[in-house]
């Protein structure tokens, strides 16, 4: 199961303001590296405006699928589920693997003159590139 890292709608906003990201729909492209990452829309659970937080939502991240899953009703910084109404924060998903690399242990470095025979090694290499690239601006721009 993959991790994901939480990014505010706000954080984007301001990178896209300042033209440093720009966000169609559910893809982030960082202007200046010309690279495009798919996103997943989701909202953090900030506080318990009213009820009782029986599904243990506080301090979680959920996606608007997992929310129609649960039978929530999620409105702007609203989500409602049962009883219990929670104030949330807005923002995108995206994948977290990417993100340790940059800040632990680097991506392994192929020896020269060793060739992918496969195609699928080189769709992940190119891959794994693209996620470094987004975990290096997250990290500088967080």
């Amino acid at each position: 199961m993959a991790d994901y890292l939480f990014v505010p709608q706000n954080i984007l906003a301001k990178w896209a303001d300042q033209g440093r990201v720009e966000l169609k729909g559910q893809v982030l492209t960082l202007v200046r590296e010309k690279k495009s990452f798919q996103l997943t829309t989701a909202v953090r659970f900030l506080k318990l405006e009213a009820g009782e937080d029986s599904a243990r939502l506080l301090n979680k991240v959920k996606t608007l699928d997992a929310l129609k899953q649960m039978g929530a009703e999620h409105y702007l910084e609203s989500v409602i589920l049962g009883d219990a109404a929670y104030k949330v924060q807005q923002g995108f998903l995206a994948e977290a693997n990417a993100l340790r690399r940059a800040v632990g242990v680097k991506p392994a470095v192929r020896q020269k003159g060793t060739a992918d025979k496969s195609a699928t090694h080189k769709e992940q290499g190119a891959a794994a590139g693209e996620q470094d690239l987004l975990a290096q601006f997250l990290l500088e721009n967080l």
